[in-house]
């Protein structure tokens, strides 16, 4: 039982302004979690418990579904990053040891969980098999800004499996995902929770599948139609709007313009026309991860690819990434410098792909383009431009869909239905990561013919926990507090003590509740400052789902008063 006179973390009087979401501030007035630095967070009694009980919700879930936990070292050996090509990523932490050694902090847990299970995976009977932990995660986040929805220090559910083949894979994946959809259910989120298809990112070179909840703060955006779509914006698709496409195909014009026109808004006051009859283009460099800085530089394959798109679109990098590795294998892509555009004969805000250019570059253009003619442009030298550019004057290798859709493009899959765009937060997600971890850990198993096979085919599986506080904090907040669901809420029953007289007859009920297993706020602080109605507004901003009240009154009649959250106020007899 917490008897708060002897508890010395109090609510704050006035809700602190330190973040656009309100849910923060609530955490924070009600003594749930404090501020080590950006990005890192100190979980306070409240705040504690609270994520001690979503992660038993998820642990609980987990367990039904025979997958088995363990819990994996924080600190991880560099080899075991070299082997999977993943050391010199600048997101992970690294930290130093005696003698020149060095570690990694685990932003997540592929180089360690593969090689133990090596050890134990011989045979087909070993598969499938799955294992999770529960442990803090540390990544160098650039944009540690959001509080909870995104730490440098945070607690993650991850989990792996492993199988022997896609078909084992499928049916397995099912019951994960009903796992993950029951945790939500339970957390009261399903209502606003999806699957979306997302990137992989750094964990895998295939797409991952996210749960996203509904929620105004969230930092990523889901598109969606009535079809069923359902994709981060990262990765979504959608019909541009046609624009001037019923015109006369007018013919190339050079022209001489002015040298500052070298962003949109410039170039539409410019040629006083829209931002959709502007090419909009970005030139990037190709280079292999593997090859040596002066094997990248005299390698004679292709350096350069040109993405040309409408003016008023935006290039999906992420969608550009993928298309690279598809056509070009394992490349990095990167903004093309000055100097790069300075070899190639063409200059930044005035690149033209027009077929009489003679660029030493690969030229690929969005789907958008098809939907204008008579575009302006620039013609590859400073302050040269041109207009009236239309599809026959480009020397477009292929077209592809590489522009992020806005919210006036339609649905692929429902003829003129617009798209829907929704913010949410990411609160799990789904990675295929084929053969990345097993072949360099040598993953093998002895198969039905007893022939040795090292086709193990690896998932991973996560949910953000802390993130979880933060998006429920949102969700359920009202005027008065945080509304947890009841076996969220930190604590079950808070009991009101009135008077001091009271104090006993409360603490017995109190002990009653308790050896029911109902967890208990004694709340028998005394003075002028802790009033009956500074009690009652502790309690709504704690959340806490039952009030206890007791009072002279009511105990001289042999009762005391019982509030139960969205209910009317019962009367109970002692």
């Amino acid at each position: 039982m917490l008897q708060l006179s002897k508890f010395p973390f109090k609510t704050l009087k006035t809700l602190p302004k330190v973040s656009d979401n309100r849910s923060t501030s609530l955490l924070l007035q009600g003594g749930y979690i404090r501020q080590a630095m950006s990005g890192a967070y100190e979980f306070l009694p409240m705040g504690h418990r609270v994520i001690q009980k979503i992660s038993e919700v998820i642990r609980e879930e987990m367990d039904l579904a025979w997958y088995h936990e363990m819990k994996m070292t924080i600190l991880t050996p560099k080899e075991f990053w070299e082997k999977t090509g993943r050391w010199d990523i600048e997101d992970y932490f690294k930290v130093p040891g005696h003698g020149g050694s060095e570690y990694r902090i685990a932003p997540t847990n592929e180089e360690n969980v593969t090689p133990i299970m090596n050890e134990f995976i011989n045979s087909y009977k070993d598969l499938p098999t799955c294992v999770y932990h529960i442990q803090k995660k540390f990544r160098n986040e650039k944009r540690a800004k959001s509080w909870l929805l995104r730490g440098r220090e945070f607690l993650m559910k991850d989990a792996y499996s492993f199988h022997a083949d896609m078909e084992n894979f499928q049916e397995f994946y099912e019951d994960v995902k009903k796992v993950y959809l029951k945790i939500y259910e339970r957390l009261w989120l399903w209502a606003d929770t999806v699957i979306a298809d997302a990137d992989g990112g750094a964990i895998s070179d295939q797409n991952s599948h996210e749960f996203q909840t509904f929620l105004d703060i969230g930092e990523d955006i889901i598109v969606t139609d009535s079809w069923g779509y359902c994709y981060n914006l990262e990765l979504a698709s959608g019909i541009a709007d046609d624009k001037n496409i019923d015109e006369a195909e007018k013919d190339l014009e050079y022209m001489d313009t002015v040298e500052d026109i070298v962003n949109m808004k410039k170039m539409t006051a410019y040629f006083e026309a829209p931002d959709w009859q502007m090419l909009k283009t970005v030139i990037y460099r190709l280079t292999s991860p593997n090859l040596s800085w002066k094997e990248r530089d005299n390698m004679d394959k292709i350096k350069y690819i040109w993405v040309s798109l409408r003016g008023d679109l935006d290039i999906s990098e992420v969608k550009l990434r993928q298309f690279v590795q598809s056509k070009y294998g394992n490349q990095s892509l990167s903004l093309a410098t000055e100097d790069d555009l300075a070899s190639i004969w063409t200059v930044r805000g005035f690149i033209s792909p027009i077929k009489d250019a003679g660029l030493d570059v690969v030229f690929y253009g969005d789907d958008s383009l098809k939907t204008v003619k008579n575009f302006f442009w620039g013609a590859n030298a400073l302050a040269k431009s041109t207009k009236n550019l239309n599809i026959r004057d480009l020397d477009i290798e292929e077209y592809h869909n590489f522009a992020e859709p806005k919210e006036w493009f339609t649905s692929l899959n429902i003829a003129g239905e617009k798209l829907q765009f929704r913010k949410a937060s990411e609160v799990g997600n789904i990675f295929h990561l084929w053969t990345k971890y097993t072949k360099p850990f040598w993953v093998s198993y002895l198969d039905a013919d007893n022939t040795m096979q090292d086709q193990v085919e690896m998932w991973c599986y996560g949910i953000w926990v802390s993130r979880l506080m933060g998006v429920m904090a949102e969700y359920f907040m009202t005027e008065k507090g945080i509304n947890w669901p009841d076996w969220i809420a930190p604590y079950d029953y808070v009991v009101i003590v009135i008077w001091e007289q009271n104090l006993e007859k409360s603490i017995q009920i109190g002990q009653e509740l308790e050896s029911n297993w109902q967890s208990v706020i004694l709340d028998d602080r005394m003075g002028r400052k802790d009033g009956f109605w500074q009690k009652i507004w502790d309690a709504e901003l704690w959340g806490i789902p039952n009030k206890i009240i007791i009072s002279p009154k009511t105990l001289d009649q042999g009762w005391y008063e019982l509030q139960i959250r969205w209910e009317e106020t019962k009367i109970v007899k002692l």
